[in-house]
């Protein structure tokens, strides 16, 4: 068997990916302000692109993450495919907009394989961006090798009420004239966990003009209903897929199972050890390991 990926030099270069008839290729989108958009067309989605041209991987990061928090994972696979970090919309350095669900976010990735010219990629997906993955592949199976799921499942969740805390935590921040330290203390009530409020702090960046969100919070919350959930559809996805879940975490349970097996029948799952949902943080040798070992036991790509 061959594997999909092959051997390459890695090399590391910051992209910002435009739809071909956007005439702005290169351009960085503005970390001070970007023009809310709100239409159906697919979005222009900023990435970093890990490796030289060859069988490609592109990866989705999960809900309040960016392309940032999978690069040290892109640089460990940048050796083996030419590794794509997206920034979904509202997230990153995408463009915001004042519509968001699944059907939306595929086809804005769907427009970056488009655009350059991916054939038959590996797609990856982690939480939110596990659900788009799922929705590009139920749509459109024949423009994926394989499909790679971190711990989530195609069905609809309760745990809306913790992310929307946050995000009015968020909103409710005062960032003038304040520090990055003074900005963690007044989200420190509502959001008590460190790593948590780390993690979202990210999205924090200082400007000339002052302290900005990369995030589209507004966006996120009227999102959130739709997030939650998962499209409704009778496709399936004919080609293998690898679900990996967190031990430790809520999100892949015996009960999804059925769904999983019904949408994705030539599915294998698999579950880390001692990890929750951020398992490729958590456990990322082992997260690395799982990924590689499916990658090399592929046959030859389909035709």
């Amino acid at each position: 068997a061959q594997s999909p990926c092959v051997l390459e030099p890695t090399r590391a270069r910051l992209w910002s990916a435009h739809l071909a008839a956007s005439g702005s290729r290169g351009r960085i989108a503005s970390t001070e302000r970007r023009n809310l958009i709100v239409s159906n067309v697919p979005l222009s989605l900023n990435a970093q692109i890990l490796g030289e041209p060859g069988p490609a991987l592109v990866v989705l990061h999960g809900l309040f993450g960016f392309h940032t928090n999978w690069r040290s994972f892109g640089r460990k696979l940048s050796g083996q495919c030419q590794v794509h970090l997206l920034d979904l919309r509202n997230h990153g350095d995408s463009p915001h907009s004042g519509t968001m669900d699944y059907p939306g976010m595929a086809a804005d990735v769907l427009a970056y394989l488009d655009h350059h010219a991916l054939a038959n990629p590996i797609l990856l997906g982690h939480s939110m961006g596990g659900k788009v993955a799922m929705t590009l592949a139920l749509q459109n199976p024949e423009r994926l090798r394989v499909l790679i799921v971190a711990d989530i499942a195609p069905v609809r969740y309760d745990q809306g009420g913790k992310h929307r805390t946050m995000i009015e935590a968020l909103l409710a921040v005062a960032l003038e004239n304040q520090t990055r330290a003074q900005i963690d203390e007044q989200v420190r009530a509502a959001i008590p966990d460190a790593s948590i409020r780390n993690f979202l702090l990210q999205n924090l960046i200082r400007s000339k003009t002052g302290w900005h969100w990369r995030l589209n919070l507004a966006g996120l919350q009227n999102a959130l209903p739709d997030l939650r959930g998962f499209p409704e559809s009778d496709s399936t996805y004919p080609k293998s897929t690898l679900f990996i879940r967190g031990e430790r975490s809520a999100y892949v349970l015996p009960g999804h199972r059925a769904e999983i097996r019904l949408r994705f029948p030539k599915h294998q799952l698999v579950t880390l050890k001692n990890a929750g949902h951020w398992l490729h943080v958590e456990q990322p040798e082992a997260f690395q390991s799982t990924v590689r070992s499916f990658l090399n036991h592929l046959s030859t790509p389909n035709p």
